[in-house]
């Protein structure tokens, strides 16, 4: 609790008081993030206000991030590096997205054999807008989130433990729907304005080559980029191909306007593939063994596209052949909470994907599972695919825990990161 504020008659208030009493609301360029007993406000001014129990301070992004990479060394230094003694120094771990806090959200470490969510998150992050989801995307080991409300980004490093304030948005991503995808170290953005006006593309990459890991907001930038579609078109899917830099985008008006769009981001250059429409939602990922993308069929089923090849070739105007695990039903499209983007996908190499959805725990509503009251079932599943001797696609090692856990918005979907 703040301390109470002097009388009338006493001597004028100390001007750190001003600081601790405002309000936990953000401006319009300002985030909140919770780091165990510390609520951390980010500054448009590249600088993290911190609130405690008894003091307030400012820290650039710089310091903060020298200071808590010191403070893990130092923890670092009297213990033994399992990871090191294996040869592995970089062991990935699964990263889940959570609105479970009735202030916002949380980001927790998992481990994909026995994902556990009862243990405590290893960030909070106070949303700046009440009601309204963030979006959240991966950049090598880092977690992004934003908002389209406000032009705040907060980085939040998962090598180091370490938060800092990323680039601002550009105005183009704020009010608006934004879908987020990364090709090597690149991180793209479309951002879709409900038939206002056409589509935003923008894409967030290095200023240079010699990176500065204590300030990486410096380093960073973003760029406004050509789009081929119209403001009434929607996209519905995308997926990396497998060179590393060309991204297949397909977009919906109606069943007669629609099509698959690629991006060469070497060239910055758009090619239009057909009227043909992927067969999954959202994000496809390449599986090597499989040869083809995996991703989300809109019927609760994992599905598998073949890739198209990039020659101007008139095969690649036709639909690539693609196949579904139909002996699975991973889960059921009428009784998501989560009414925005559904149940989400991960790829986690070597055939190996982590689904996440969520359901209204039993004997509750639709309406009266959100909230503080658990109501919500987190149905977390592991598996692997393969395609069986007469080429079907077939689910193997599937293992779901489910618990139950807090929601807060219908319009925000859990989303895990491996990393």
């Amino acid at each position: 609790p703040l301390p109470s504020r002097p009388a009338s008659s006493s001597p004028p208030p100390h001007p750190l008081w001003s600081v601790l009493r405002r309000r936990l609301s953000p401006s319009r360029n300002q985030l909140q993030l919770q780091l165990g007993n510390r609520l951390v406000l980010p500054s448009s001014r590249n600088q993290l206000r911190f609130r405690t129990n008894s003091a307030a301070c400012l820290l650039p992004v710089r310091d903060l991030v020298s200071r808590m990479s010191k403070r893990r060394r130092q923890g670092e230094e009297g213990q033994a590096n399992c990871h090191d003694r294996s040869g592995n120094k970089h062991e990935k771990s699964l990263y889940l997205v959570l609105d479970d806090w009735h202030r916002g959200f949380t980001i927790r470490k998992l481990d994909a054999d026995s994902p556990d969510v009862s243990n405590p998150p290893v960030v909070r992050l106070v949303s700046p807008a009440r009601d309204l989801p963030m979006d959240f995307a991966a950049l090598g080991g880092n977690i992004i989130a934003t908002s389209n409300q406000y032009t705040a980004t907060v980085v939040f490093d998962t090598e180091t433990d370490a938060l800092a304030m990323g680039n601002p948005l550009p105005d183009s991503l704020l009010d608006a729907a934004n879908y987020f995808f990364t090709a090597g170290d690149v991180l793209f953005a479309f951002a879709y304005y409900f038939m206002r006006r056409p589509h935003s593309f923008q894409v967030l990459t290095a200023t240079k080559d010699d990176m500065n890991t204590l300030c990486p907001s410096t380093d960073w930038s973003w760029k406004s980029m050509p789009a081929p579609f119209a403001k009434d078109e929607k996209i519905e899917s995308y997926a990396l191909h497998p060179d590393g830099h060309t991204m297949f985008v397909s977009s919906y008006i109606n069943e007669i306007n629609r099509g698959t769009f690629s991006f060469d981001t070497k060239t910055s250059e758009w090619r239009r593939h057909g009227e043909w429409m992927f067969p999954f939602v959202l994000e496809g990922f390449f599986d090597a063994d499989l040869d083809a993308w995996v991703g989300l069929h809109p019927d609760g089923y994992i599905c598998s596209c073949q890739v198209p090849s990039l020659s101007n070739s008139s095969s690649t105007l036709q639909q690539p052949n693609w196949k579904m695990a139909k002996e699975h039903r991973m889960w059921n499209p009428y009784h998501q909470l989560a009414r925005g983007r559904g149940p989400t996908l991960t790829y986690m190499g070597n055939s190996r994907f982590f689904l996440v959805d969520c359901v209204a725990a039993d004997g509750l509503e639709f309406q009266d599972a959100f909230g503080d009251s658990r109501g919500c079932v987190l149905n977390m599943t592991t598996f692997r695919l393969r395609y069986d001797s007469e080429g079907n696609l077939r689910i193997k090692d599937r293992d779901t825990t489910s618990c139950r856990v807090s929601k807060q918005l219908s319009t925000f979907s859990p989303v895990a990161f491996w990393m």
